[in-house]
């Protein structure tokens, strides 16, 4: 494996970890959001990243990570009795999004590290080449 396919996987693994954190960030700015832009009858879904290994070339039997959907949970909303509340139903009942606050902020932490070491790991890779070219002058 080369220096460039450590590189090529890092960043795919930086790109794919950033996605996760857009989406996290996203479930967590909306896990009171009663009503959606595409349905105002529902509230916001909860959204997850799906990612597959992915090869790096062709010729290259190293592999990195893509994203390949985004995908709704099916997990039901959560109804709460707030008769005062706008968005409550002949009955008084408001329908929340299905969002996990803690589990979001735990995945949300688990993508920053994730990120965090891919770049880690690009970096060095880079100074790695830095170090062979410096070499190739002496």
């Amino acid at each position: 494996m080369s220096v460039f396919d450590t590189i090529r996987i890092a960043a795919s693994g930086l790109t794919a970890q950033r996605l996760r954190m857009d989406v996290a960030a996203s479930n967590l700015a909306n896990a009171e959001t009663t009503r959606s832009q595409a349905n105002p009858q529902q509230p916001y879904q909860e959204q997850a990243v799906v990612f597959q290994a992915q090869q790096m070339g062709p010729e290259s039997a190293a592999q990195g990570v893509s994203a390949i959907a985004i995908v709704n949970p099916a997990r039901p909303n959560v109804r709460t009795y707030d008769p005062g509340n706008p968005d409550a139903d002949a009955q008084g009942f408001v329908t929340y999004p299905n969002v996990d606050v803690s589990s979001e902020m735990t995945d949300l932490m688990g993508a920053a590290r994730s990120y965090q070491v891919n770049a880690t790991v690009a970096q060095a890779a880079k100074q790695q080449a830095l170090d062979a070219l410096d070499l190739g002058k002496a």
